[in-house]
């Protein structure tokens, strides 16, 4: 069941990065960012909302990539959260939660390949 969370916080973050890309490029009256994003900006929130929901993906696959593509993606989100501040200090707390996840999945993994490493050896 908490898979199944984690990987809709996953979506749903990436999803509103999508508002950063539109607020930039003019699609749609999005109001909820009251601060001007300029393209360049704009195209970093896209890339971030792919690197999430490329992690969607790979998560439930178990694709042992999926925690760097969170890694990348939230010190990413949380720089364009930094440049907005008041209009998107809320998106740190799934940031927090996903790169607790990320860091845990990926040490889980770094054990799990030396286990097999050792025993490999032994």
């Amino acid at each position: 069941m908490l898979k199944y969370l984690f990987a809709l916080i996953l979506l749903l973050h990436g999803l509103i990065h999508f508002t950063g890309f539109a607020k930039a490029f003019g699609y749609g009256n999005i109001t909820q960012l009251t601060k001007e994003i300029s393209k360049p900006e704009g195209m970093v929130w896209l890339l971030t909302a792919f690197l999430f929901i490329t992690a969607t993906v790979l998560f439930p696959l178990k694709n042992v990539s999926w925690p760097i593509f969170c890694i990348v993606a939230v010190i990413m989100s949380q720089v364009l959260i930094i440049n907005i501040w008041s209009d998107a200090k809320f998106g740190t707390i799934a940031n927090a939660i996903i790169l607790i996840v990320a860091i845990a999945g990926w040490a889980t993994q770094n054990f799990k390949a030396r286990f097999r490493n050792d025993v490999k050896t032994n």
